[in-house]
């Protein structure tokens, strides 16, 4: 019977051999990635409660104590995140290639995520070739996202201006170069007129919530595509930041008067409040 430790170590190795061995196929090789996928979560939230790792690792006796006591932890709800997301689609039976394919991708972010959880929290040196999973079957297009990327990694040397306007965040899509992950976030003014025709992309490595506005610092910048010159907008930095008119409305709606400005103290402290909660969260 193998360790905890062993457990996650199993896991992740199969996870890498896959990866190394079928390089043509990226349906299959989906396929044969998920039934891992659990198998090293679950590893993984053992090994973050129980305080000897050597132990033997049973699932039956050992995971729903543990998953108890790692859902508490903020460092470690990502996994048990992961892990309800898994359960729900990664069952007893093989999906097919198609679905299996587009779960992989969906879970990617995941996977980087908890491979950096598991060498800062605990020490596992898990996922090792993790990018070498063929994200991109377009070379055009992750050459396009590799440029992209470059461009927000220069500007992190550049001193925020701390001009931001507040916007309605309609989207964050995920992108991946080098196992770091960027955003490509749609998101448009905050008004009562907005139309699908106001949206604007940018670019960042921030993970930008789309539950609430937020307000945004847009830098301007460009890439070479195809010897021409490509403006892009860079999303510097993002606070939560709802529109004051509408905790009146809500206020409206249980029969109460308001009049909330943004500048009141306690508008201020929720609206940090938010921000750190929606981090932690992501």
């Amino acid at each position: 019977m193998a360790t905890v430790e062993q457990q996650v170590l199993d896991s992740s190795n199969a996870i890498d051999q896959n990866i190394s061995v079928i390089t043509t196929d990226r349906g299959f090789l989906s396929q044969n990635l998920l039934q891992y996928l659990r198998h090293l979560v679950e590893g993984l939230v053992v090994y973050a409660h129980v305080p000897d790792r050597s132990v033997t690792y049973n699932y039956q006796t050992q995971f729903d104590a543990a998953r108890d006591a790692v859902n508490g932890d903020a460092c470690y709800r990502l996994l048990t995140r992961f892990h309800n997301l898994l359960e729900i689609s990664v069952s007893h039976y093989t999906l097919d290639r198609d679905p299996s394919e587009r779960l992989m991708l969906k879970y990617y972010e995941y996977l980087l995520r908890t491979r950096d959880l598991a060498k800062q929290h605990l020490g596992l040196d898990i996922l090792r070739n993790l990018e070498q999973f063929p994200l991109h079957e377009d070379p055009a297009l992750r050459a396009y996202y590799e440029k992209i990327s470059g461009r927000i990694e220069a500007s992190r040397h550049d001193l925020l201006t701390g001009k931001t306007e507040r916007y309605y965040i309609n989207s964050s899509r995920p992108f991946f170069i080098g196992g770091r992950i960027y955003y490509e976030v749609t998101f448009s003014l905050a008004h009562n007129r907005t139309s699908k025709f106001d949206r604007i992309i940018g670019f960042t490595d921030i993970d930008v919530s789309d539950y609430y506005a937020a307000q945004l610092e847009l830098a301007n910048d460009s890439i070479d595509v195809l010897g021409q010159t490509m403006p892009i907008i860079i999303v510097r930095d993002w606070s939560v930041s709802i529109r004051p008119c509408e905790f009146d409305n809500f206020a409206r709606l249980l029969g109460q008067q308001t009049k909330v400005q943004s500048g009141h103290v306690e508008y201020r402290n929720l609206m940090q409040y938010l921000t750190v909660l929606t981090e932690d969260v992501s």
